[in-house]
């Protein structure tokens, strides 16, 4: 268990205009309604990740931006529905999206930072990330009318550049986050055929909605949820003294790769709302299972020496002691660790 160094890192970003990208070619005009699960209140956010990726020698002279622009083009093609907005039916405030095929935002971005000068510990929250995105970091969203994508490609001064993203959480999770990101980088590095879907023929895409279903009724699960989301007309869970945690370390965020290699970091851009458990490395390059923490100072001096005495007659690397440190990115004296 390691204190991360405080987030000292500042850069100025110059972001270009605004732009909607919509899909490469026309999508089905239709309307698609949310299931009780996703239209939850507190879904009504807009979910950010980032990605930090090097410069490579077989794409020097091709601008990160542009090649990723036109994938996303591509890519709507089959994700039509991400290019349409959300509208709100009465009384009942369901959620549906009506398939316009108006667009994604996106923009273009340059930071004076080389990557180096970013480190190899990168973890939530990431430096600046407040230039990386398109939008303010929020816990709650106004969803309906409103774009359900932002993509910001910021180029670092090394040739290295840095993919923000903000996406609403009713329309995807973190799954549904890196299935839309694999058909993204598979465009972006000319894979042919993609996505994998339309490399099939149409029955295995009925196959899959079967096994699907059946696994659903077999586990109850899911339709216990849905009905009482239902019955209770989607009443919100407890966030108050409430630790909420997401893992997403079988995701595959570590694995997209726009032609690029992969990310030095990619995950979370932020520590709202919850505590990601998700692949990184340490110091030493040893990969692992990041756990962000933030506690006050005097907490986190405590839970380190409770975890020490549970490690006791293990291998346990020397952990630094300043726990008077505090982040400059946190409020109020707290202490971000990875553990």
């Amino acid at each position: 268990m390691a204190c991360v160094p405080s987030v000292t890192t500042t850069f100025p970003v110059r972001r270009g205009e605004r732009q909607l990208v919509s899909p490469a070619r026309p999508t089905p005009y239709e309307f698609k309604m949310l299931s009780d699960i996703d239209d939850q209140d507190v879904l009504r956010f807009y979910r950010s990740g980032a990605f930090f990726y090097r410069s490579s020698a077989s794409k020097a002279g091709l601008d990160p931006a542009k090649v990723i622009r036109s994938a996303l083009s591509e890519a709507l093609v089959h994700f039509y529905p991400l290019a349409g907005r959300f509208r709100e039916l009465r009384p009942t405030r369901k959620l549906v999206v009506e398939c316009t095929g108006e667009g994604v935002v996106f923009v273009e971005a340059d930071a004076d930072v080389r990557m180096d000068d970013l480190g190899d510990s990168l973890a939530p929250p990431v430096p600046c990330s407040d230039k990386l995105l398109c939008e303010p970091e929020s816990p709650t969203a106004d969803v309906i009318d409103r774009p359900l994508l932002y993509v910001q490609v910021t180029r670092l001064t090394c040739g290295g550049f840095v993919f923000g993203f903000q996406i609403c959480h009713c329309i995807a999770d973190g799954t549904g986050i890196v299935q839309f990101l694999t058909t993204l980088t598979e465009f972006a590095r000319g894979v042919p055929g993609a996505p994998t879907l339309c490399r099939r023929p149409f029955r295995y895409a009925l196959q899959l909605l079967a096994e699907a279903k059946a696994r659903a009724s077999r586990e109850g699960y899911v339709q216990s949820v849905a009905g009482f989301n239902a019955a209770r007309r989607r009443p919100p869970f407890p966030k108050a003294r409430t630790y909420l945690i997401s893992d997403v370390t079988n995701a595959g965020l570590l694995a997209v790769d726009f032609g690029w290699g992969r990310p030095v970091y990619g995950g979370p851009a932020t520590i709202m709302l919850a505590s990601f458990h998700q692949e990184g490395r340490n110091e030493a390059g040893e990969p692992g299972i990041l756990v962000p923490i933030r506690l006050p100072a005097s907490a986190m001096e405590r839970l380190k020496q409770n975890v020490r005495k549970e490690l006791a007659g293990a291998h346990v690397d020397d952990v630094e002691t300043a726990a008077d440190e505090t982040n400059s990115n946190m409020h109020g004296g707290g202490v971000l660790a990875k553990l």
